[in-house]
């Protein structure tokens, strides 16, 4: 049964495009109606974009659009809700809709607000606002009245007339450490709902609607539980819109529960294959004379990209990478540990690699903040010799010297070359004693490396920072090597497995945080992994090997031996070598 409501009469009107507007001003009020009622066709008049199907199913569920659009476009409207959940593989145009979502809401809902969140601040600035600000551009070129309005900043978009500052939209990152940052999102305009004021003054009632707010969460998978708590209260208001895209990363959490919640949201599941970038798809469109079009574009994904995923993963349909990346599924476990527990288990039982003798010894510092410990480890090539985490000293004075003279120690202890440690904020300290230290010994030819885990990756087009470069690009490799061998310490395995990566639109890799595992998962990534993984850091010169010289025997045997093979050559023609 159609669960969708009727069009008004005006609505009607709007979109059938059956009133002629005597003036501009009127013109402007009837179009913004047949666009606050059709978000497609808004997409296509005033952004000039044609939209995939499932991207106009999404935005007709979301703005509360009645049976006669549903029916037009052919699409199911048996479980519409202001609410929508859009779990998706990569590459499917999300950011594009979530842009779309937020104009056509800016526009068409006087004095509304809209609040914008992720778990970075790239993912909004960076890539949502990129396609906010390109439709701007468009609104600016098709209409300029429209467009003159309106300011996009850096992480809003802002009306140029102060006396409308509250009808804006504004981004903020979901940091689960203050989820108060959320809060104070209301925009409900019913203070005369029912005109009982405008009588009582004999005022006319501004028949526009107006008000209301808007919820987009991005790569909402990342967004913590806590962030999504905060948020209910701006989703209390009676007409609340959210709308919750991104990559189903985690098997958990409120954005997996909600992919079963039918009862709440309007759940979009959106497989890669839908969007095929060697077809074409159409979608109808119904302009203002009445006629109708048959609009078409190609899909958004080339084939080769699933099908090298199913290939990686044997044909599994079911393989949870497949159900992420692909198919837009919450996976069955959390597969997308970078380091995986049966690789870590399987190190600490495994015999020392005695071919690894040979490979100078790298130390690898890493420091806590607040109450977090101190980490060190030893690694020499595909063995990891000792770890250790120390609470650091209440005096600050001694925190420097004493996290320094511990890596001395295992300097010399192991005859270490190398020192490789977190410079970035509380170790710099140490690092500057350390690389003092070893500069005025060089005789010890030991070698103090600044690391800064926060840093831009040097492999930019697949991570986004150091951290991601040290954990899945070198620590994966490391621990799934049938080589690698690692100590029994306590809680080094927690803290090597528990630490999840996550792939953006673009394929780069981006790691949690420390404060995100823990915010997550309330379990700690501690900084004896960190130490470990550190060491990884370390570029080591090649040692070729040296020549074998040939034996050179004294004179007095040489001449021995040059008699004899003259001696033999003489008597049979045959040359002593």
């Amino acid at each position: 049964m159609p669960a969708a409501r009727f069009m008004t009469p005006d609505e009607c009107a709007a979109w059938y495009w059956t009133i002629e507007p005597a003036t501009e001003q009127e013109h402007l009020a009837w179009l913004l109606l047949r666009w606050r009622v059709d978000p497609v066709c808004f997409a296509v008049e005033a952004l000039r974009i044609i939209l995939q199907r499932y991207q106009a199913h999404i935005l007709l569920d979301l703005n509360d659009a009645p049976q006669d659009l549903y029916d037009f476009y052919e699409l199911d409207s048996t479980n519409p809700k202001n609410q929508v959940v859009v779990p998706s593989g990569h590459g499917l145009g999300k950011t594009r809709v979530e842009a779309v979502a937020t104009w056509h809401h800016q526009l068409t809902h006087a004095f509304s607000k809209r609040l914008i969140t992720a778990p970075t601040s790239d993912q909004i600035t960076g890539q949502l606002f990129g396609e906010i600000r390109k439709m701007r551009r468009r609104l600016a070129k098709n209409w300029p009245l429209l467009a003159a309005d309106w300011e996009v900043m850096s992480d809003s978009i802002r009306h140029k007339n102060a006396d409308y500052a509250d009808w804006s939209t504004i981004a903020r990152t979901s940091r689960p450490d203050s989820p108060e940052s959320m809060q104070g999102a209301h925009a409900l305009d019913a203070d005369d709902e029912e005109g009982q004021l405008a009588a009582l003054f004999g005022e006319v009632i501004d028949e526009v609607p107006t008000g209301g707010i808007m919820v987009i969460v991005e790569e909402a998978s990342g967004v913590a539980d806590s962030t999504r708590e905060t948020l209910e209260g701006a989703l209390s208001e009676e007409g609340a819109k959210l709308l919750a895209v991104g990559n189903p990363t985690r098997p958990t959490g409120w954005f997996a529960d909600a992919m079963d919640n039918r009862e709440r949201y309007a759940i979009h599941s959106l497989d890669c294959r839908m969007s095929d970038r060697t077809k074409r798809y159409t979608l109808p469109y119904r302009d203002f004379g009445g006629n109708e079009h048959t609009l078409s574009m190609r899909g958004f994904v080339s084939p080769t990209y699933w099908e090298n995923i199913l290939r990686e993963c044997d044909g599994d349909e079911d393989h949870d990478r497949v159900r992420v990346r692909v198919r837009g599924m919450k996976p069955r476990s959390a597969t997308e540990q970078v380091i995986r527990t049966a690789w870590v288990e399987d190190a600490e039982k495994r015999a020392p690699d005695a071919e690894s003798v040979a490979e100078p010894p790298i130390i690898g510092l890493d420091f806590g903040l607040t109450s977090d410990k101190h980490g060190i480890a030893c690694r020499q090539g595909y063995n990891v010799r000792d770890v250790d985490e120390w609470l650091k000293s209440d005096d600050p004075a001694q925190i420097t010297l004493e996290a320094a003279n511990r890596a001395i120690k295992w300097q010399e202890l192991y005859g270490a070359k190398y020192i490789i440690g977190d410079s970035n904020g509380v170790g710099r300290g140490a690092m500057e004693y350390l690389a003092k230290y070893y500069a005025e010994r060089p005789e010890l030819n030991v070698q103090v490396i600044f690391f800064n885990a926060g840093a831009g990756a040097m492999d930019s087009k697949r991570y986004m920072r150091r951290r991601d470069e040290m954990w899945h690009g070198r620590g994966r490799v490391f621990f799934a090597n049938p080589r690698t061998s690692i100590p029994v310490f306590p809680g080094l395995k927690k803290q090597l497995t528990v630490v999840e990566f996550h792939e953006d639109a673009a394929n780069r890799v981006r790691v949690d945080t420390k404060t995100e595992v823990y915010d997550l998962t309330n379990e700690r990534s501690g900084n004896a992994a960190d130490a470990v993984l550190q060491t990884l850091m370390v570029h080591v010169p090649r040692q070729e090997p040296k020549p074998v010289a040939k034996p050179v025997h004294p004179p007095v045997f040489q001449r021995h031996f040059d008699m004899l093979r003259r001696q033999r050559a003489a008597e049979t023609g045959v040359f002593i070598r």
